[in-house]
C-alpha cells in the first residue's frame, strides 16, 4: 500500500505577536513545527504500512525551511519525502495549495491512500483535504478517528456532531485525521525537491494553477481581536451571577435586524441574492442555521436581493416551510429520499448541482462537522473560493463578500475577500443573533436533482453521540483534568479538555480547544481547567468566561474567578441568557 501524508510546516501558535504599528504579524525568531495534526497522520500511516506492506511518503508544500518538517515525518516512519518549493507556489491560498497537490500526487502516481491532518494549528480552515480530494475526483472523509484494512478495504470511522460514521470504501482516497501529536525529534532520509517544471510541461509568468495567480481568495488586512478579561474575583455564587449579569449586558452578541439595511454601491445595478445552508436535527434547523439566514438578511439587503434558505434532506420541505419566520425570503428545497442521511459524497454532489445551475452570489454554511466537510469539497469541484471558520461577514460597495477569519489561535483575525462566484463561506456558531420569529411567509421552491453518484464510501455504522448542544445552549461547561471526580452538570451543555475526553469521561467530539472544537456561548464555566494556550483557544470567543478551581492561566483568561464549589455556580448561571 502506497500512502501520502501531506503535512506543512506552521509557526508554533503561542509565540506568534502582533505588531501594532505594521498591523502585521511578527515572524522573526518564532518556533516552526510540524502541524500536529499532520504528525498523527504520519504516525497512523506507519502502523498500516505495518500491516499491509508498502510504502509512506510525506509530502509539504513550501519553502526550503519546510524541509525540517519533513526530517521529523522521516522520524515518525516515513520512508522518503517529497517537498514542492517553487516560487510560483508562493502565496497559495487553500485551492492553490490543493490544486498543486492533487498535481504532485498524480506525478507521483500508483497511490493508494492520501492521510493528513483535518486542520492546521495556524488556520481553521479545514479545507485542504476535500478540495485535494475534489482535484483527484477521490472519495474523502474528515475527521476520521479509526482506520481499520479489511482485505483490500478501509474501514474508517468519522467523528461528527451527531456521533461516529464508519463507512468502508476501497482505495483511492483521501482521509483526514482528528488527532494530534506533538512531534519534534527529527532524522535524515531522501527528500526529492520538486518545482512546478516536475508537475506540468508549460510554467508560464502568473500561471493560473499556482501560488497566488492560481488563488481566489486575497487576504486584505490582519487584525488583534484579543479580548480584554476583567479577572475579577467573586466569594459566592450570588456574586458570580451578579457580575456575570453585568459583564453579558456590555456584550451583547451582535443585533439583528428584520428591517434590510438600504443596498450598497451606486444604482444603477444588479440585485444579488444571499443564501444560507440550513442544517437540520431532529427535524428542525440548528440555531447556527438561523443565525445565517439573520445575517444573510442583511447582506442581501446591501446586495439588494433576498435571503435565501437552501434545506436539503428527505422531508427537507417541512423544515423549509419554517424558515420564513426566521428572516428568509424565499426558500429552496432539495427534498430526496437519496438525501435521507448526511452522505459527504452524495449531499456534496447535490450541493455541487444546485450551485451550478442556481448561482446563488453569497452561500455562508455552519462552520460544523457536516459544513466543514461539505463546503470545502463543493469548492474544489467548481474551482471556487472559500474561507473557512469566519466569525464574521460584511459586503463591499462593489458586492464582494468581506469575510473575517481566525488564525493562531483566534486572538489574531484575516480580513479576506473572493474574486469567484458564488462566494463561499463557512462561519462559526455562535457569531450573530437570531431572529425573533415572525410570521413571515417565505417563497419555497422544490428543486430537482438530476442523477446523483453511487457512492464509493459505504455507510456501515453509525453511533449516535450528539454533540450540538455545545453551539445551541447560552451556558457551556467545560471541564478540566482537575475537575471533580465523576461530577455531571445538569441543565447545561458540557464539554471537555483534551485530557479530560482522553481518559474517556466524554466522547471526543465535546473536546473543546485548539485540539478539538471551539465554543462560543454566552457564559462559559471552566471547571478545574489549568489554562493553556490550548484549553484557551477553544473559548476566546465566548463572551463571559468563569473560572471555579483553575489554575493560573485560566484564572488570568477569565473575567469572573471563583474558588468554591463548581455546582453552585453551575446551579446559579444554568438559566442566563
Amino acid at each position: 500500500m502506497k500512502i501520502v501524508c501531506l503535512v506543512k510546516q506552521v509557526p508554533r501558535a503561542d509565540a506568534i505577536e502582533f505588531d501594532p504599528e505594521t498591523k502585521s504579524l511578527r515572524r522573526e525568531g518564532v518556533p516552526l513545527l510540524l502541524n500536529p495534526f499532520d504528525a498523527a497522520a504520519v504516525t497512523q500511516a506507519a502502523e498500516l504500512k505495518k500491516l499491509a506492506g508498502g510504502e509512506v511518503i510525506a509530502m509539504t508544500m513550501g519553502p526550503p525551511q519546510a524541509g525540517d518538517a519533513l526530517r521529523t515525518c522521516l522520524a515518525l516512519g516515513a520512508d522518503r519525502c517529497i517537498h514542492l518549493s517553487d516560487r510560483v507556489f508562493a502565496v497559495a491560498d487553500t485551492l492553490g495549495t490543493s490544486r498543486t497537490l492533487a498535481l504532485a500526487i498524480q506525478k507521483e502516481g500508483g497511490v493508494d491512500l492520501v492521510l493528513c491532518g483535518r486542520k492546521t494549528l495556524d488556520s481553521e480552515t479545514w479545507q485542504v483535504p476535500p478540495e485535494t480530494a475534489a482535484f483527484l475526483g477521490w472519495p474523502h472523509l474528515t475527521s476520521v478517528v479509526d482506520i481499520e484494512l479489511t482485505g483490500t478495504r478501509v474501514r474508517a470511522t468519522c467523528e461528527t456532531d451527531a456521533g461516529y460514521d464508519t463507512y468502508e470504501l476501497d482505495p483511492p482516497a483521501v482521509l483526514s485525521l482528528a488527532a494530534a501529536l506533538e512531534a519534534q525529534s527529527s532524522t535524515d532520509g531522501r527528500v526529492d525537491v520538486w518545482t512546478a517544471h516536475d508537475l506540468v510541461d508549460d510554467v508560464h509568468e502568473n500561471d493560473k494553477r499556482f501560488g497566488q495567480s492560481g488563488s481566489p481568495t486575497r487576504v486584505l488586512a490582519v487584525r488583534n481581536v484579543t479580548p480584554e478579561r476583567a479577572g475579577e474575583l467573586a466569594n459566592s455564587s450570588d456574586e458570580v451571577r451578579s457580575k456575570v449579569r453585568s459583564l453579558l449586558a456590555d456584550r451583547v452578541t451582535e443585533a439583528t435586524q428584520w428591517e434590510k439595511p438600504e443596498r450598497l454601491g451606486e444604482k444603477p445595478g444588479k440585485n444579488y441574492d444571499a443564501w444560507t445552508f440550513v442544517e437540520t436535527v431532529d427535524g428542525r434547523a440548528t440555531r447556527a442555521s438561523l443565525e445565517l439566514i439573520a445575517k444573510s438578511r442583511e447582506l442581501a439587503g446591501k446586495l439588494g436581493g433576498e435571503s435565501v434558505a437552501l434545506v436539503l434532506g428527505r422531508d427537507a420541505g417541512a423544515v423549509g416551510e419554517t424558515l420564513g419566520r426566521h428572516g428568509a425570503d424565499r426558500v429552496v428545497v432539495v427534498d430526496d429520499h437519496r438525501l435521507d442521511r448526511y452522505h459527504p459524497e452524495v449531499w456534496s454532489a447535490a450541493l455541487v448541482e444546485v450551485l451550478e445551475r442556481l448561482r446563488p452570489h453569497v452561500l455562508a454554511i455552519p462552520a460544523t462537522a457536516t459544513g466543514r466537510d461539505i463546503g470545502p469539497r463543493a469548492a474544489g469541484e467548481l474551482e471556487l473560493g472559500m474561507t473557512g471558520d469566519c466569525v464574521n461577514l460584511g459586503i463591499d460597495r462593489a458586492g464582494r463578500l468581506i469575510q473575517t477569519k481566525p488564525a493562531y489561535g483566534g486572538n489574531i483575525v484575516s480580513v479576506i475577500m473572493g474574486s469567484t462566484t458564488p462566494q463561499l463561506a463557512t462561519v462559526r456558531p455562535r457569531m450573530f443573533g437570531v431572529l425573533e420569529a415572525l410570521e413571515h411567509t417565505a417563497k419555497v421552491e422544490r428543486f430537482e436533482l438530476d442523477t446523483l453518484p453511487d457512492p464509493r464510501c459505504v455507510l456501515v455504522e453509525h453511533r449516535p453521540s450528539p454533540a450540538f448542544d455545545l453551539d445551541e445552549h447560552d451556558v457551556v461547561v467545560l471541564l478540566g483534568p482537575d475537575a471533580p471526580a465523576g461530577w455531571a452538570p445538569a441543565g447545561v451543555a458540557v464539554g471537555g479538555t483534551r485530557e479530560v475526553c482522553a481518559r474517556g469521561e466524554l466522547p471526543g467530539n465535546r473536546q473543546i480547544g485548539l485540539y478539538g472544537r471551539p465554543v462560543a456561548p454566552r457564559v462559559l464555566v471552566a471547571v478545574g481547567v489549568p489554562g493553556d494556550f490550548e484549553q484557551l483557544t477553544g473559548i476566546v470567543k465566548a463572551a463571559v468566561i468563569v473560572s471555579v478551581g483553575g489554575g493560573d492561566g485560566m484564572e488570568q483568561g477569565a473575567d469572573v474567578v471563583f474558588r468554591g464549589d463548581p455546582g453552585d455556580v453551575v446551579a446559579a448561571l444554568a438559566q442566563e441568557r
